[in-house]
């Protein structure tokens, strides 16, 4: 198991590279209009609702579902979209997770409430849907991979204590994101200006893509993996000393920057971390970096290097043929 999860982190990215290049679809609207089950109980739910809209109850027809152990997992959403309140069962078992693609590319659903019973939402669950915010309730531990990426009108992320493992491209593309807010008990995870970070504040896990702008607060060590994949419209970065580590794919598709100082007590650069920053013209990399990851500068046509004479750094670039200064 622990070989796939590494596998699926790998070539997450390029399935979120090529779900961009496709047009979001609206809902299947093809079920019948039926009247809310008046016998349904109401459910304790953290809602994200918007009280100019109605909310319709949605119905079991709305759903495909299997039952595993006693309980429902939804598999796809048929309805047509809208503000939608997730049943808390299915089939008479409890409702515990959003499977992968449940919800992809239902762009008709501008708000979903979903019942504190849930767990864990999937891989893609919501991806390219039309989500303007949503609030994670309390019951979920788990958002994977992409989960809720490519939300072109999502503005606002609410996570709640119970979380304990978002995946670190689960808002990814979201353009319009400028805020993950979390829950001051959350034991596992922490915001600090809108941006997502371990609770110790030494990880930096991933930045919302609508911001433009960001200086990385002191304390943070770390630069965790994806952290600002395809945050296209950030132009200015500033890296604080005692960051020790620039995770792979960390800046890929930052098509906005320009330049990038590392500061010395960087010693190493993953995979592909700055790859296809078409604008990116100058990065200085001091002395101190002895790893450098395979096509970390790909696609970077417009790049000269700033290295130290004999560095780890000059040697890259000349192995690499990548334009480079010594300082």
């Amino acid at each position: 198991m622990k070989t796939n999860k590494v596998n699926l982190k790998r070539i997450l990215p390029i399935l979120l590279s090529l779900s961009i290049l496709l047009l979001f679809t609206s809902c299947n609207a093809n079920n019948k209009t039926s009247e809310a089950n008046n016998t349904t109980s109401e459910v304790n739910t953290q809602a994200v609702s918007n009280p100019a809209e109605s909310v319709s109850p949605a119905q079991e027809t709305d759903f495909t579902y299997t039952i595993a152990g006693g309980k429902a997992q939804i598999t796809e959403y048929k309805g047509a979209g809208g503000v939608v309140k997730i049943p808390s069962s299915l089939g008479g078992a409890p409702v515990t997770s959003i499977g992968a693609n449940a919800f992809i590319r239902c762009s008709k659903l501008t708000n979903v409430s979903i019942p504190q019973g849930v767990t864990s939402i999937g891989t893609f669950a919501f991806l390219g849907t039309g989500l303007a915010s949503i609030t994670i309730p309390q019951g979920v531990t788990n958002i994977d991979s992409g989960a809720f990426s490519n939300c072109s009108s999502l503005t606002s992320v609410n996570i709640s204590q119970g979380v304990t493992n978002i995946d670190s491209t689960a808002f990814g593309s979201c353009y319009s994101l400028t805020n993950i807010k979390v829950a001051n008990d959350n034991l596992n995870y922490k915001s600090i200006d809108g941006v997502l970070y371990n609770k110790a504040g030494t990880t930096l896990i991933e930045c919302p893509a609508g911001l433009t702008t960001l200086s990385i607060p002191k304390g943070v060590t770390s630069i965790g993996y994806g952290a600002f994949y395809f945050c296209r419209g950030l132009t200015t970065i500033g890296i604080p000393e005692g960051v020790t580590s620039i995770g792979g794919r960390a800046f890929t598709y930052c098509s906005s920057l320009t330049t990038v100082t590392i500061p010395q007590s960087v010693t190493s650069i993953g995979d592909r971390a700055f790859s296809t920053c078409t604008k990116l013209t100058s990065i200085i990399i001091p002395q101190g970096v002895t790893s450098i990851g395979d096509e970390a500068f790909d696609s970077c046509k417009s790049l000269k290097i700033s290295c130290v004479k004999n560095s780890y750094a000059e040697g890259y670039a000349k192995t690499n043929g990548i334009p480079y200064q010594t300082l």
